[in-house]
């Protein structure tokens, strides 16, 4: 574990798509400001060369890192500011009553939308623009966030020639002061630079600012998250999972590369997988005696559940395709076992990110001690199974199935019905659910499980699908 400091780098501007007049006027406002984005604004033309074989993965994901570990600044300067608001009632309370939460569904907590949701978006996407401006303008990267199409209720829009205010405003890094860090990863892996063989390639990252954000309004703030996901034509191959409130004094991020291997995706040198935890000195303070976390998971994490215990963790929706799917796992599934069922551990968590980087932890943990234990032989591992009805989206699946992949190859994301999710930056939605799985019984139980549920009419009906043959994965 590396507590990881900051870099000096040169500030590339994103305002790209301004007309020369406007860039003008910002450069008599501020000379500085001015030639970094004129400087930038006069390089993106020059594109008809580049492919996507020019950019280093691992220094995207350098950025990545250094935007979530920016945004959850964000998030724990909202927290901060709202409690010190007196907007929180009682000590022991697990709801924030302020006026900084509305709801796309009428005091519905699960459709919360905070300041911080919006804030963190845009600090991140401005760190990315900042580093990749002439990329995403030419479309060579596309940058997908939840809260693209929202009404910007709660953050004001910043002129141009103030464009680090927003950052100031949230006690955040500015990329004028300390620019996005391209080199976090160790420099015996900046070489792996993307090379596809496919006519037609898709490099889209997607944003979650805050994963989360019931757990935000219900102050179960260990299980908020930040996500940011790297997908390569539809498959997620990196990820950086923030985790903004775990640590009173240090923001975790927790990062990792899965790259294809096989050749009509990409060839990846010399590495093609990488997994890691960096961590970062705070700037906004956290006071955690206000915590209400869920009980259960960190036993669970650290190694100390049982190599033979199946954990199966859901939210506590009540919506028909978890409960017929919890049924069919517990009787259609493990009750088939008779004397061989493992002994299952049920744990109700939020977070859609929380869960599924529980899953990767777990069989981390696990792994690790068998190791030094007992050997190599993993298979004794049960492992765990996250299951979620239809609600998630592409922002919050791709980058910890990109951490999950990179601890364990054998591990298995399907929606409920066992088909790969979709990332095409245009289907947006997991219509049908998502399971995740890792651990030699848990991918056997998970494979099994969504067979039966799509030949299942009654489900299959629930989801909105009609019965089919889809390849399983």
């Amino acid at each position: 574990m590396d507590l990881s400091a900051t870099s000096a780098q040169n500030v590339v501007s994103s305002t790209a798509s301004k007309t020369t007049e406007e860039i003008h006027n910002i450069l008599q406002l501020d000379a500085d400001v001015g030639r970094i984005v004129s400087e930038s604004f006069d390089s993106v033309g020059d594109m008809t060369d580049m492919t996507i074989n020019d950019i280093s993965i691992t220094e995207l994901l350098s950025t990545c890192i250094d935007a979530c570990r920016r945004g959850c600044e964000v998030i724990r300067n909202v927290r901060h500011k709202l409690v010190q608001s007196s907007n929180v009632v009682g000590s022991d309370s697990k709801f924030f009553c302020c006026g900084a939460v509305k709801y796309k569904i009428s005091n519905d907590p699960r459709s919360a939308l905070t300041e911080a949701d919006e804030a963190s978006q845009k600090v991140i996407t401005e760190c990315l623009n900042n580093c990749w401006a002439k990329e995403i303008r030419s479309g060579l990267i596309k940058v997908v966030g939840e809260e693209d199409e929202g009404d910007d209720d709660f953050v004001d829009s910043v002129p141009l020639y103030d464009m680090m205010a927003h950052f100031d405003k949230y006690n955040t890094p500015s990329i004028d002061q300390e620019p996005v860090q391209r080199d976090l990863l160790s420099p015996s892996d900046s070489t792996q630079i993307l090379h596809s063989s496919n006519e037609k390639n898709e490099l889209i990252i997607f944003i979650d600012p805050m994963d989360g954000t019931r757990e935000f309004v219900e102050n179960r703030i260990e299980n908020v998250q930040c996500l940011i996901g790297i997908t390569l034509n539809g498959k997620p191959i990196a990820g950086a999972v923030g985790m903004p409130m775990i640590h009173e004094d240090k923001i975790e991020i927790a990062y990792g590369i899965d790259l294809p291997a096989d050749s009509e995706q990409a060839t990846l040198t010399p590495l093609s997988k990488l997994s890691g935890v960096k961590y970062f000195n705070t700037l906004n303070p956290l006071v955690k005696q206000l915590s209400v976390t869920d009980t259960g998971m960190g036993d669970y994490i650290d190694g100390e559940g049982d190599v033979k215990t199946l954990v199966v963790l859901s939210g506590d929706s009540k919506k028909p395709a978890l409960t017929m799917s919890m049924k069919c796992l517990e009787s259609d599934v493990l009750g088939t076992f008779v004397d061989s069922a493992p002994p299952i551990r049920k744990i109700v968590a939020g977070g859609c990110g929380n869960k599924m980087l529980f899953v990767q932890r777990r069989f981390e943990a696990l792994s690790e001690r068998i190791r030094h234990q007992e050997g190599t032989d993993l298979s004794s591992i049960i492992g765990s199974i996250s299951l979620a009805p239809p609600g998630s989206s592409s922002w919050d699946t791709a980058g910890p199935t990109a951490l999950l992949l990179a601890a364990d190859p054998n591990a298995v994301v399907t929606d409920l019905i066992g088909r790969p999710l979709v990332y095409d930056g245009e289907h947006l939605s997991n219509d049908c659910g998502v399971v995740v799985s890792a651990g030699h019984m848990a991918t056997r139980i998970h494979r099994e499980m969504c067979e039966k549920l799509r030949r299942d009419e009654v489900f299959c009906e629930a989801l909105g699908v009609v019965l089919c043959d889809a390849e399983i994965i």
